[in-house]
């Protein structure tokens, strides 16, 4: 495979091929994404961190690996809802639970991202395609995230392939600056999405069985909520709110390494079990 040697700015069918094999999004264009992807490669293989893919770092990259016993049938884009932490300065106005005494406080985006994370290390384990459409600690806007999942769809699609989003999120109540009684754990769908219906489905019962929070329910999006990124993806999508912020109990559990681990779980287990059933 002749894509050496590549660094930021490089762009092309080499770039895409790369952005495969670092399992990130792919849009054949090597800017900040996909060299923090390479610096974090390096770094886990002992190579000369760089963020340049010279003919070391794509040895490692393209090892043979080994076949998983099961193949996957969708790709699943995994969405890590908002904002992010960059140089200790949060990225997303509100998106945060009140403040502690102390000044402690949960930034839904480190929440999001941590439990993403943890769904691909476990889809990872289990032989299932999965990606991280937002592998950075920048805020993206929730268009560019609808367009990158539609896009990675549209090039599923010409590879007889099938794609499901799913959005990861915690959930607020009031005005986000005093705590409440609201509670529990959620999914949501678009209302004209037979098959979004159907991962709800699959998806709230794990999430209740593995965290124990309050059963909220299965709702359908312009119902309850009209979230943008159930708007606008093109595939089946689904959005879970795990828990709230605003409610010091549950806040507290979100922080738990324990719980958020939970929380993949219930992830994982449904997307195992769509995997086994179909659609």
């Amino acid at each position: 495979m002749k894509m050496i040697p590549l660094k930021k700015g490089s762009i092309g069918a080499a770039v895409e091929e790369l952005q495969k094999l670092l399992k990130i999004v792919v849009d054949g264009d090597f800017g900040p994404i996909t060299e923090k992807a390479v610096i974090e490669f390096q770094k886990l293989c002992g190579l000369k961190v760089d963020g340049i893919v010279g003919e070391n770092t794509l040895s490692k990259l393209t090892k043979p690996a080994v076949k998983k016993e099961t193949a996957s049938e969708y790709l699943w884009i995994l969405d890590n809802g908002h904002g992010g932490i960059i140089d200790g300065v949060y990225q997303t106005s509100g998106k945060r639970s009140p403040q502690w005494e102390d000044g402690t406080q949960l930034f839904e985006g480190e929440f999001n991202r941590a439990v993403v994370k943890r769904i691909i290390k476990l889809c990872e384990g289990a032989g299932i395609e999965c990606i991280n459409l937002v592998d950075t600690e920048e805020d993206l806007s929730l268009r560019w995230r609808t367009d990158k999942a539609n896009d990675i769809y549209r090039k599923r699609l010409d590879e007889n392939g099938k794609c499901i989003y799913v959005s990861i999120h915690a959930n607020a109540y009031g005005d986000g600056q005093t705590f409440n009684s609201a509670r529990g754990i959620g999914v949501y769908h678009h209302v004209h999405s037979s098959k979004g219906q159907k991962l709800a489905k699959v998806l709230q019962p794990h999430l209740v069985r593995y965290t124990g929070f309050r059963d909220r329910g299965i709702k359908a999006n312009e119902t309850w909520a009209n979230f943008y990124v159930l708007r606008k993806t093109h595939m089946p999508a689904i959005l879970s709110e795990n828990g709230f912020m605003t409610n010091l109990n549950e806040v507290e559990k979100l922080f738990d390494n324990t719980v958020r681990q939970h929380i993949a779980k219930a992830h994982a287990a449904m997307i195992r079990e769509v995997e086994k059933n179909g659609l």
